[in-house]
């Protein structure tokens, strides 16, 4: 139940990209926001979050975030600085009763900025109630994509994260009972590729880059070669079954 005095900050998932993903209770909750934020790198363009909403439900006023996406430790200090800043500016501006709807890709709850915004309003302001609207993964887009099965009644899934190729995914991609995915790795792509051929996963690995985007491009990772593809990427690996 609502109480008039009360503010609410919800974290809205808006899928990967294709602005037809956007959920029926994404959009609902993003039309009746107070106040509607999204991230940006550039606060004189639109984040793809916004745009997105913006093919779906029209022109609807939206408060851009600048996030500093710069990789390493320095990077997460600047976005948390950012998310300060647009905490505060939520805080303030938020009527009681008022509703906030942060727009984020994919869903808010994985490998989200939300988190960073959800915090700093509660640090500022304990009272705020905190929710999300999942969203539609890249990954999930990326899958349907391929005709693959993904995962089977017994199998398993990890979702890591590709800007360092490490032990962690070479002990994923060992384990043939476990489906792969590996996020913001177009960058070191040839490690990727390398450590798909050692562990004799590299034939069933797909690639998608920019889904979601008019410009995207699905292809299976050995056609890809194993040149930068940029950081817009998503790397799959189906279980090994035999």
């Amino acid at each position: 139940m609502e109480h008039k005095g009360k503010k609410y900050l919800c974290g809205v998932g808006v899928g990967p990209g294709d602005p037809k993903l956007l959920t029926l209770a994404a959009a609902e909750t993003i039309r009746t926001a107070d106040l509607v934020l999204a991230p940006t790198s550039y606060k004189d363009e639109p984040g793809r979050a916004e745009e997105i909403v913006k093919k779906a439900i029209g022109n609807i006023p939206i408060r851009r975030i600048l996030f500093d996406m710069t990789k390493g430790k320095s990077g997460i200090e600047l976005r948390k600085s950012a998310a300060l800043i647009a905490a505060r500016e939520i805080v303030n501006l938020l009527q009681p009763g008022g509703k906030a709807a942060f727009l984020t890709l994919g869903d808010p709850n994985v490998f989200s900025t939300f988190n960073l915004i959800a915090n700093s309003v509660s640090s500022i302001d304990p009272g705020v109630e905190i929710s999300s609207i999942p969203g539609i993964m890249a990954f999930q887009d990326l899958v349907s994509r391929t005709g693959m099965t993904l995962l089977d009644e017994e199998e398993s899934l990890r979702l890591l994260v590709g800007l360092q190729v490490d032990s962690k995914i070479e002990e994923a991609l060992m384990d043939d009972s476990s489906a792969v995915v590996i996020y913001k790795g177009g960058s070191n792509l040839s490690a990727i590729v390398e450590l798909a051929k050692k562990t004799g996963r590299l034939a069933e690995g797909w690639i998608g880059v920019k889904i979601g985007l008019e410009e995207s491009e699905v292809t299976t990772l050995q056609s890809v070669g194993d040149g930068p593809v940029g950081y817009l990427s998503t790397v799959i690996f189906p279980p090994k079954r035999h």
